[in-house]
C-alpha cells in the first residue's frame, strides 16, 4: 500500500513518510486485508484534503482570507495525521509486544491525578468538574504505558460529556486486584456500538464531529491486556458511560 509521492516540499515529505511507515508496518500482525482497507482510507482523506488545499494556494490571486482559512485547514489536517500515525504505531508496537518491559514502582493514583491536570484546558473549556476518590494506590509496571491508559479513558470522557458536566474517577484496592473506574454524565454509547469501541477504526460518533481516530481504546485494550488485566464498561445512551480497568496489585 502506498500513495504516490508528488508534489513539493513539506507535502512530498509528508507522502514519502506515510509510505515509510507502512513499509515498516507491514510485517506486523496488523496488517491484515480488513484493517489496510480502513488504514489506507483513514490516512489517504487527510493527505488528499491537504494537497488540494496546497494547490489552490499556489494562486497569486488569492484573497488572503482564503489564503489564512487554507492554512489553518492544512495545519489541522496535519495535526490529525501526526495524531493518526503515532497511534498507529503505539498499537503495533504494542501488539507485537509480549512482556512488559522497564516496569517500575509508582504511585498510580499520583499518575491519573496528572493526566486529569495536563488536561485542563480541555475539560475546563467545557466547564466541566471531577470528583476523585484515589487512595494511595503503589502499583508497579510500564509507567509511560500506563499513562496511555488513562490519558485516552480521561480525554473520551471529557469529549463526549455536555457542557457543565460532571466526571467521576475512583479506586478500589484489594488483596489481589485494583479497579480504576472513570465515569461520565455524556451522551453514552448504544447497546449496538458497545460491543465494537475495541476494534481498530470504529468510532461511535460517524458523523466524525468530534475529534478522534478510533484507535484510543484498542490501544488502551491492549496495554490493559498486557497488563495481565481486564476493561468492562458499562453505557446508557443519554446517561453516560463508565469504563472499569482492572489490574493485578502485583504486576510483573
Amino acid at each position: 500500500m502506498r500513495v504516490e509521492e508528488s508534489g513539493e516540499g513539506d507535502i512530498s515529505e509528508l507522502l514519502h513518510s506515510f509510505n515509510q511507515m507502512t513499509a515498516e508496518l507491514g510485517s506486523t500482525e496488523m496488517m491484515r486485508n480488513d484493517f489496510i482497507n480502513t488504514f489506507s482510507h483513514e490516512f489517504k482523506t487527510p493527505i488528499v484534503s491537504i494537497r488540494g488545499f496546497a494547490k489552490r494556494l499556489r494562486n497569486e490571486n488569492l484573497p488572503l482570507e482564503k489564503r489564512e482559512k487554507y492554512l489553518e485547514y492544512i495545519a489541522a489536517e496535519s495535526e490529525r495525521l501526526s495524531d493518526l500515525a503515532s497511534s498507529v504505531l503505539l498499537i503495533a508496537r504494542y501488539e507485537n509486544q509480549k512482556l512488559v518491559t522497564e516496569q517500575s514502582e509508582y504511585d498510580l493514583d499520583e499518575q491519573i491525578r496528572g493526566c486529569v491536570l495536563r488536561m485542563e484546558t480541555l475539560w475546563s473549556a467545557k466547564d466541566l468538574t471531577f470528583e476523585m476518590d484515589l487512595p494511595k494506590l503503589s502499583y508497579v509496571n510500564n509507567v509511560e504505558m500506563m499513562e496511555h491508559v488513562w490519558m485516552n479513558l480521561i480525554s473520551n470522557a471529557i469529549k463526549f460529556s455536555h457542557d457543565g458536566g460532571q466526571i467521576f474517577i475512583s479506586a478500589v484496592r484489594t488483596a489481589d486486584s485494583i479497579a480504576v473506574t472513570i465515569r461520565d454524565e455524556g451522551i453514552g454509547i448504544s447497546q449496538a456500538d458497545i460491543g465494537h469501541i475495541f476494534d481498530k477504526f470504529y468510532q461511535t460518533d460517524t458523523a466524525h464531529s468530534s475529534v478522534g481516530n478510533g484507535l484510543g481504546l484498542p490501544l488502551v485494550h491492549r496495554i490493559v491486556q498486557l497488563s495481565g488485566g481486564t476493561i468492562a464498561v458499562k453505557s446508557e445512551v443519554g446517561k453516560g458511560t463508565e469504563f472499569t480497568v482492572t489490574l493485578p496489585a502485583a504486576h510483573t
